[in-house]
């Protein structure tokens, strides 16, 4: 269980791959803005480019919030520092986001754009199931600095969601997690899960 849980949230929020802010209802119409300047031709190429991909992690408001999150949190000059510009869109699931700081942004951003309780949900095995206030518990640690730093870091060095269970500095906040979220016999699930 403990790898199914982080599997869900780390998907969900390291795919960052496009950035936002909920400004608008349906995914490919531009948000409201009072100008059409560069920031609102940024977030059209990246829309565009998000819209074009199949494998789009994410419903259409969360993508648009995570569009226009990403936009407003580093702006045109910050994204195009990172390669990311109308002529490039393409956030590449989050890999431009290299450095520490440019990870953690993007984290902070998408965990104010993904709903990390309903993504755990969603992830979970058909034969597991866990206490709604357990579902939450674990949402909430998740969207902890600790965690977050630990997103970062591994956006950072280009990991993949399923590597956080492996990742060096994970265990200790991971098993705390559990401990604390989890009752006794939801723990026993989870462990019967584990190989």
């Amino acid at each position: 269980m403990r790898r199914v849980i982080l599997l869900a949230a780390v998907a969900a929020l390291i795919a960052t791959a496009c950035s936002g802010d909920e400004a608008t209802e349906t995914f490919g119409t531009p948000a409201e803005t009072d100008d059409s300047g560069p920031a609102t031709n940024l977030a059209d190429a990246i829309r565009s480019n998000a819209a074009a991909n199949p494998d789009r992690r994410f419903d259409d408001a969360t993508t648009e919030c995570l569009i226009l999150g990403l936009v407003d949190e580093f702006g045109e000059g910050g994204l195009a520092e990172l390669g990311v510009t109308p002529d490039s869109p393409d956030l590449q699931n989050g890999a431009v986001f290299v450095t520490p700081d440019s990870a953690r942004r993007a984290v902070d951003v998408g965990m104010e754009c993904v709903d990390v309780a309903g993504s755990l949900v969603s992830y979970l095995p058909t034969d597991v199931s866990l206490l709604g206030d357990s579902i939450e518990c674990v949402a909430e640690q998740l969207q902890t600095d600790t965690f977050r730093d630990l997103f970062a870091e591994l956006t950072a060095s280009g990991g993949e969601p399923a590597d956080l269970l492996s990742y060096g500095g994970a265990q200790i906040p991971i098993g705390t997690l559990l401990l604390t979220c989890l009752s006794p016999e939801e723990l026993l699930r989870v462990n019967e899960l584990l190989p």
